[in-house]
């Protein structure tokens, strides 16, 4: 299986499925950014996309 190369809007060049899940679990790309590949053909925030699970969750103050 051929590995997926994403674009993010905003940011220069293209990254593997690696380099986008780094990105996203160091915390340099939000939920709120966009992503897509050529397979696509709208552009999709990374929080309604399969990458959500790398998103670092929110720690609830009130506990």
């Amino acid at each position: 299986m051929k590995n997926k190369i994403w674009r993010i809007k905003g940011y220069e060049g293209t990254f593997t499925d690696e380099e986008l899940i780094s990105l996203i679990s160091s915390g340099q790309v939000k939920g709120d950014f966009q992503i897509t590949t050529r397979e696509m053909k709208i552009w999709t925030k990374i929080s309604d996309s399969i990458y959500q699970y790398y998103l670092k969750e929110d720690i609830d103050e009130n506990i």
